[in-house]
């Protein structure tokens, strides 16, 4: 197949092959045409076009507010301790962690223990989902402000990076969807991208204070988590 005849979720993922398995969307919109004619494409829908397909093809996972990369990538970096991303104002950085005579079944069992000890210590700590004050640790799910593959080594175990939540606001916290965040006085932020119907069915309102949602020491986590992850 000659490179312009590749289809749109074709040429992004060449895209991100050649930028280290990841891209911002605007990297994404100027690079995608070595693979595509641009001439024969309306260049108002373009971007829109992209951005739609980068959220909605299974082959891509949103990372951060504007910047995507390849989902098997994400996978093998969870699942191997590979690096972390580290995002600076409009630079995206991956930073390969170099594993040194170490089997891939000692990494699993490190990232295993590891997360359990997180789980762990934030049941301990917080004990319940501060918004629908569910305390079933069955029920609950340990949720990090600033995303794992974000994080270095001590942010992931530091319990001051997480939250305790039900199952369906961990997914809006997620770094995937961000469709939910706080602010330092409390209060809760709902993205424009949910309908009005879909909030009233999440029972929350935006800037609604969430009394016992714990602040102190996650102020630069949620600071983090409110610039690159919130979908605004």
């Amino acid at each position: 197949m000659h490179k312009k005849d590749l289809t749109y979720s074709d040429a992004m993922e060449q895209v991100m092959l050649h930028n280290g398995f990841f891209a911002p969307l605007k990297f994404l919109y100027k690079e995608i045409w070595n693979y595509k004619d641009e001439s024969k494409i309306r260049c108002d829908t373009t971007d829109k076009t992209i951005q739609a397909i980068a959220q909605r093809d299974s082959r891509f996972t949103r990372i951060a507010k504007g910047v995507y990369a390849l989902t098997q990538f994400i996978e093998d970096v969870e699942k191997n301790d590979l690096g972390y991303f580290v995002f600076n104002q409009n630079k995206v950085i991956f930073k390969q962690t170099k594993i040194i005579e170490k089997t891939e079944k000692i990494i699993e069992q490190k990232i295993r223990v590891g997360q359990n000890f997180f789980r762990q210590n934030l049941i301990k700590e917080l004990g319940k989902c501060p918004i629908t004050q569910i305390n079933e640790k069955r029920l609950l799910i340990a949720s990090h402000i600033k995303p794992w593959v974000h994080s270095n080594d001590e942010e992931r175990l530091d319990t001051k990076n997480g939250f305790l939540f039900s199952p369906l606001y961990d997914k809006l916290f997620d770094k995937g969807v961000g469709l939910i965040t706080f602010t330092l006085d409390k209060r809760i932020l709902i993205s424009n991208r949910l309908s009005k119907k879909n909030i009233e069915r999440l029972n929350i309102q935006h800037n609604q204070i969430i009394l016992d949602l714990p602040i102190v020491g996650r102020e630069r986590f949620l600071k983090y988590h409110r610039q690159y992850i919130f979908q605004g």
